[in-house]
């Protein structure tokens, strides 16, 4: 009985020995199975080589983006913390014009709450991040429509009351260093707390002073404690008063106009160094002056 088997010849085409191999059909049929199984292993592994190849870059596009989307996401919140400062200055500002102007009361008191419930639901941090700077946009876009409002009540108002706002102390007599200011302090003679009435700008002497307002300069004269002293009489009930000074500029019954060069810094009455010893006065009491500065 003839065996099955497979019988290969290698012949050489010019004279030399012949090569002859034997390989059973068994053996043949478990070498085809494994280079079937290792063609169709080595294409499952390049698939899936290349398509996680694919997915780290979709990955890695995908990481960029995410990260140029929070650099801008910062960027925005970084311009919108600026717009905020600035639009607290300007609130700022709204309020000592309202103070000034006797104008107390605004007709903007809406305030933007925001969506606490987006906000606290999200859980994906670039999501929240964005859900923040939204709702910072409409809390700053919704205040700036109200700070226009106030403003444009203020200035409708400001133009009824044009000749009061320019006999209101608005701007700083003098240039200097705010030595003291209003309210109480420790006596630099007898070391005792006591009520400083004033705003103290330190300078040196001979320093201009100008007038904070238009008015009419009703006494000069000195005084034992604030030496050579200077007396303006707004109108509406205010009144300035300056100490210490080393010049005056202008003579009792003088009208003046705000930014008007009134005296000069001095050093007389009791003071340890030249300076402007400043007042505002409403209806006869004391009022802190730094509240009167717009500056």
């Amino acid at each position: 009985m003839l065996s099955n088997k497979l019988t290969i010849l290698f012949i050489p085409q010019k004279d030399g020995h012949v090569f002859r191999f034997e390989m059973s059909s068994f053996f043949l049929k478990v070498s085809v199975l494994i280079l079937v199984v290792f063609i169709v292993i080595s294409t499952l592994i390049s698939i899936d080589y290349f398509r996680t190849k694919s997915l780290s870059e979709e990955q890695s596009k995908l990481e960029r983006a995410l990260m140029l989307q929070n650099v801008k996401i910062q960027e925005i919140n970084n311009q919108l913390v600026k717009k905020h400062e600035s639009l607290e200055s300007f609130e700022e500002f709204d309020r000592k014009l309202r103070l000034i102007s006797g104008l107390q009361e605004s007709a903007t008191r809406i305030r933007y709450i925001g969506n606490s419930n987006n906000l606290v639901g999200s859980e994906n941090g670039s999501e929240f991040q964005e859900l923040k700077v939204l709702d910072k946009m409409k809390s700053l876009d919704l205040n700036t429509k109200l700070r226009e409002i106030s403003f444009f009540q203020l200035g409708a108002y400001l133009q009824e009351r044009k000749d009061k706002l320019a006999r209101t102390p608005s701007i700083a007599p003098t240039r200097g260093h705010i030595s003291s200011r209003f309210g109480k302090r420790r006596d630099p003679f007898t070391g005792k707390i006591k009520k400083h009435n004033g705003l103290d700008f330190s300078n040196r002497n001979y320093t201009p002073i100008y007038a904070p307002a238009d008015g009419t300069v009703v006494n000069t004269f000195k005084n034992g404690s604030f030496g050579e002293f200077l007396v303006i009489d707004h109108g509406y009930s205010i009144t300035t008063r300056y100490g210490h000074l080393a010049k005056y500029e202008v003579q009792v019954g003088q009208r003046v106009k705000r930014g008007d060069l009134i005296a000069r810094i001095g050093n007389t009455g009791r003071s340890t160094a030249p300076h402007l010893h400043y007042e505002v006065l409403v209806n006869d009491q004391y009022v802190d002056p730094e509240k009167y500065l717009l500056e």
